[in-house]
């Protein structure tokens, strides 16, 4: 009988009124205690599956960073605080007599500077993704640029940023093809400009920068400041170059590829010469489908590449603004000097593989810069606000939109490099590759109308056929209309004439 009421009970619902109507011995109530914990943690399960689908969709951001960027930033922390020891130890009376007397105005100057250069990214991405959707805006443009920043700064090599974009991109609503296809648009539109500014800084300030600028001494070795600059010019131009050639040249393609790689994977300095062959070939291919965009698009290209250079003009004038702000510094150059020697500071440091070119920025400002500052010790106080304005203000403005903006990467698990932005852009490339086909065709066949209409009558004979036609015609018009007009006035006055008696006195 217990058996068969125990038997009864597991097929009723299990609730307190059930089990004390059906059920009405003490021992039911000891069930109900020990199912409403299994309730109660059924409960708990939901509540943790909707709140991890809300961090899926971007509703709720856990707190946590991945611990790979903390230490990264631990490290640029360590080597920033190593060099500010060693500049100050000899110099730190120096460097407060000019910070008690500068000038603050041009301190907003510069600070309002690098605000602007983050509008600028923004408003580059905005452009870019405009040229695939209507809902896309400057505020997520900003964003994504922010983060960006963020993931440059904190990665070595900056190579962090564009996968973290990409990632972002998908969350504002884009594909993940189209977020590609931006990325690498805005690589090259960059190349091209830090090139130009390379090519400008060589052809008018290379003799005064070998006369003037001293090899630099490390550990006891003497390294010459010039080949490094020439070393980093020449690495952004072959690529820039290199890419053009690769994408435009099919011998070129396949002498590199076939050849190239063929003969070191022979002599083994490339162990799987077959697989680079492979990620070579799609790399290539994916600058040429983006080239191939921005052909489509050459008004947009144009005003993309004034902004970029636009935007390293602003960047590369911040240290004459900074040291306008020390009256204690006598500058023995013009705008012109320091916006060139900064773009000689930046391919430099840019060899460095450090986060943040940490401490490699300070060592290097102040090498070049002494000889327009006056002096290594007179460099020191510009080169703490410059460092300060230009990487730490945007490490920290940036991080803060990493840690709140919502469609910002915020997995645990989130990993930001060269390798996993390749890994993207191989698997969109089929749906990119068709995208940009279409879009060059359209814009061939508008280009061809267009040349049709400007060009195909270049002497106007055709012009001047067409007018005569018209005026032709227009007189046969005339003619017609005129012919109807008379015959309706004949027809007219023969009715009135037909009409009139002449013995009727009022007609």
């Amino acid at each position: 009988m217990v058996a068969g009421n125990r038997h009864r009970m597991m097929k009723v619902k299990f609730t307190p009124a059930t089990l004390r109507k059906e059920h009405p011995k003490k021992w039911c109530y000891g069930i109900i205690a020990k199912i409403n914990p299994l309730m109660n943690e059924d409960k708990q399960t939901n509540q943790i599956n909707i709140v991890r689908d809300a961090e899926i969709h971007g509703r709720h951001r856990p707190k946590r960073v991945n611990r790979k960027y903390l230490i990264n930033i631990a490290i640029v922390l360590l080597i920033t605080i190593l060099v500010l020891y060693f500049n100050l130890r000899d110099n730190l009376t120096a460097v407060m007599e000019a910070m008690v007397h500068v000038d603050y105005r041009f301190i907003l100057l510069a600070t309002g500077l690098v605000l602007l250069t983050f509008l600028l990214d923004g408003f580059i991405l905005f452009i870019l993704a405009r040229l695939y959707t209507t809902r896309f805006t400057i505020g997520k443009g900003l964003g994504n640029a922010l983060i960006g920043i963020f993931y440059n700064n904190v990665t070595p090599g900056h190579s962090g940023g564009q996968f973290a974009q990409a990632y972002t991109f998908k969350k504002q609503g884009l594909e993940i093809s189209s977020a590609a296809s931006i990325l690498v648009m805005h690589f090259l539109l960059n190349q091209m400009a830090l090139v130009t500014w390379g090519i400008l800084a060589v052809s008018f300030k290379l003799k005064d920068f070998i006369n003037i600028i001293q090899p630099i001494t490390l550990l006891g070795i003497n390294f010459p400041t010039i080949s490094l600059a020439i070393i980093g010019f020449s690495l952004n131009f072959i690529v820039i170059v290199g890419i053009i050639f690769l994408a435009y040249s099919k011998w070129i393609h396949n002498f590199v590829i076939n050849g190239l790689v063929g003969l070191l994977g022979k002599m083994k300095i490339i162990k799987h010469p077959e697989v680079t062959k492979s990620n070579l070939h799609l790399q290539i291919e994916n600058f040429r489908i983006e080239l191939r965009r921005l052909q489509s698009n050459i008004r947009v290209t144009i005003f993309l590449y004034i902004l970029f250079m636009f935007r390293y003009f602003v960047i590369y004038s911040l240290p004459m603004v900074i040291a306008k702000s020390l009256p204690t510094i006598t500058i023995s150059g013009t705008l012109w000097d320091g916006i060139f020697m900064t773009s000689y500071l930046y391919v430099i440091t840019n060899l460095a593989p450090l986060p943040g070119s940490a401490g490699v920025s300070e060592l290097f400002f102040s090498h070049l810069f002494q000889t327009i500052f006056g002096s290594y010790a007179a460099t020191l106080a510009p080169q703490l606000i410059w460092r300060t304005t230009t990487f730490y203000l945007t490490l920290i403005v940036s991080g803060f939109a990493s840690a709140f903006y919502r469609s910002a990467p915020q997995e645990d698990n989130f990993r930001s490099d060269r390798r996993t932005f390749v890994e993207l852009q191989k698997s969109t490339y089929a749906i990119r590759k068709l995208s940009s086909d279409t879009m060059w065709e359209t814009s061939q066949l508008s280009r061809k109308d267009m040349i049709k209409e400007v060009t195909g009558d270049f002497l106007g004979i055709k012009a001047r056929r067409k007018k005569a036609e018209e005026l032709k015609k227009k007189q046969q018009e005339d003619a017609r209309a005129s012919a109807e007009r008379k015959m309706k006035e004949r027809l007219t006055l023969e009715t009135d004439e037909f009409l009139i008696d002449p013995d009727d006195p009022v007609k």
